[in-house]
């Protein structure tokens, strides 16, 4: 992955883009649970899901909505489906 890249999703491939969130996710994680098992029992899935998640990006969507949760970050998902106004210029 480019470096220049690193933030732009709509360069990178699906697994990439899996691995960048988890990696921003990781030190909002950090800062209230120090642990990724005190963190994942917080949030009621497995240690085992949540460190694979931590690791390699993949998780279930469910249980990523309860660590979308788990780091106060669930207003910004109510966002992305809203339907905006399109403008039409002619």
């Amino acid at each position: 992955m480019d470096d220049e890249l690193n933030n732009d999703f709509e360069f990178m491939s699906s697994v990439e883009i899996t691995k960048a969130i988890a990696k921003k996710i990781k030190p909002i994680r950090k800062k209230r649970f120090k642990t990724q098992e005190l963190f994942a029992k917080h949030i009621g899935i497995s240690y085992s899901k949540y460190a694979r998640f931590e690791k390699s990006g993949q998780i279930q969507l469910v249980d990523f909505i309860e660590v979308i949760k788990g780091v106060n970050r669930i207003d910004e998902i109510q966002g992305l489906f809203e339907q905006k106004e399109e403008v039409i210029k002619w």
